[in-house]
């Protein structure tokens, strides 16, 4: 009797791999900075939004941008107000389809 190997299995047992390497590390992108959010990380989440967004990520410059205009009056000292680059990061969400962005946005042209 002959075993013949699948001619992917190396390229399968690698793909394999680097799927449960990568569930062990946790949840990538988007996910871990919601999670930091929830967790109260605010510091650690507007980074991780702010990468994503360097990135080209809208939603995480709305979230960003976000955080960015309320600041430390509800984040606390982690997150200090930045109207300018909330302001840019906004924009970036609006201009890439996120409605919310706008209305962000429009919110803090009403109360300046």
């Amino acid at each position: 009797m002959s075993h013949h190997r699948h001619p992917h299995a190396h390229l399968i047992g690698a793909i394999l791999l680097v799927a449960a390497t990568a569930a062990r590390a946790g949840p990538a992108g988007i996910e871990a900075a919601h999670q930091a959010y929830h967790w109260g990380q605010y510091e650690r989440s507007l980074a991780l939004y702010q990468q994503l967004a360097a990135q080209g990520n809208a939603e995480a410059a709305e979230r960003a941008g976000y955080m960015l205009m309320q600041g430390s009056g509800v984040y606390g000292p982690q997150v200090p107000r930045d109207v300018a680059r909330a302001t840019a990061l906004l924009e970036q969400a609006a201009v890439a389809g996120r409605p919310h962005a706008l209305f962000v946005l429009g919110m803090a042209d009403g109360a300046d």
